[in-house]
């Protein structure tokens, strides 16, 4: 119900607005720059204070500039404000961390340092960190969760120990992005694409741990994730992927595997006997880690004109969302 009053606040203000409002938007046009810095000098020191400044129902880009530093803050991006470019100074200058993370008394969709909820939002060149620490232990503390359709990121980096990217609902598109994380760190049921991406398996108690955890719900889910000319790299062991629901799909295309990728490469996890609705794919892909020997048998294979429309951009961006953002 609260979802349907916000959607229905968000379409009574674009109908007042004038012919013609939404071309800014279209053309991947920035029409007003917002700058924060810690350190004052700018229009804000917090960065939320800068996306809260963002009018409901915005229409056209707005870039909200954040100047090197790090950023001791819980950040949220509301679904009613879209058409925000997050912008820091490099992932290893900016920084925006916090650490909270899953307890009894809240969810793992509680936890992130950074949460994005509306449609059409960029980052670039910025680091969402979760510092949550438990002795001997993990738990699930989210650094950044993405849940708006046509959203990106280039440049950016994702940190943490469990469950570091929440990649839920929506087309998504990560470029040049470095994740870090020990267990389940890349999971959720986007439809998303990593391009050239570093993924790094941190030190952690609990080994192996898990690259990916997909949760595709049906046959006829687009979703899945696609990771395209990257490196895996790391310290802990780690399976390229488990399933998190029961049609689990996840590609690995022509990317670079370190001895870090467990021999077996994938586990079922709660659908052991029905691992013929997963699909687990490796293709061209290169390094030590890369030797299927070993490999669980019910991966799937992929060729041709079948694997030509996952690993091509227009998976994620038929429509061409992805030529329509900012440069």
């Amino acid at each position: 119900m609260a979802l349907a009053v916000a959607a229905l606040a968000v379409l009574a203000s674009m109908a007042a607005v004038p012919r013609g409002c939404c071309d800014a938007a279209a053309a991947g046009t920035v029409v007003r720059s917002i700058f924060v810095n810690r350190n004052g000098g700018a229009d804000f020191k917090s960065v939320q204070h800068a996306v809260d400044s963002v009018p409901f129902g915005n229409y056209q880009w707005i870039r909200v500039h954040v100047a090197a530093g790090v950023y001791n803050e819980k950040v949220m991006i509301p679904q009613n404000k879209s058409f925000i470019l997050l912008e820091g100074e490099g992932r290893q200058q900016t920084s925006i961390e916090w650490a909270d993370h899953a307890s009894n008394d809240t969810s793992t969709a509680a936890s992130p340092t950074f949460a994005a909820y509306s449609t059409d939002f960029m980052a670039r060149d910025i680091t969402f960190k979760n510092t949550y620490v438990v002795d001997g232990g993990i738990t699930p503390a989210v650094a950044a969760l993405v849940f708006g359709d046509r959203s990106s990121f280039y440049r950016c980096g994702f940190v943490g120990v469990q469950d570091t990217l929440s990649d839920m609902d929506g087309r998504h598109y990560y470029e040049a992005c470095y994740i870090e994380g020990a267990m389940d760190f890349i999971w959720g049921n986007g439809q998303s694409m990593f391009q050239g991406c570093e993924i790094w398996t941190a030190p952690a108690p609990v080994s192996p741990g898990f690259i990916t955890a997909q949760g595709r719900t049906s046959e006829d889910d687009a979703g899945g994730f696609v990771f395209r000319g990257c490196t895996v790299r790391g310290v802990t062991p780690a399976y390229l992927g488990r399933a998190w629901r029961g049609y689990a799909r996840v590609i690995f295309y022509q990317t670079d595997m370190s001895g870090v990728v467990v021999g077996q490469g994938w586990d079922a996890w709660n659908y052991k006997g029905k691992e013929d609705t997963l699909t687990m794919v490796e293709a061209g892909c290169t390094g030590q880690g890369s030797n299927r020997t070993e490999r669980v048998p019910w991966t799937k294979a992929l060729g041709g004109v079948e694997l030509a429309k996952f690993v091509d951009v227009s998976y994620v961006s038929g429509d061409g969302w992805l030529d329509a953002q900012p440069r």
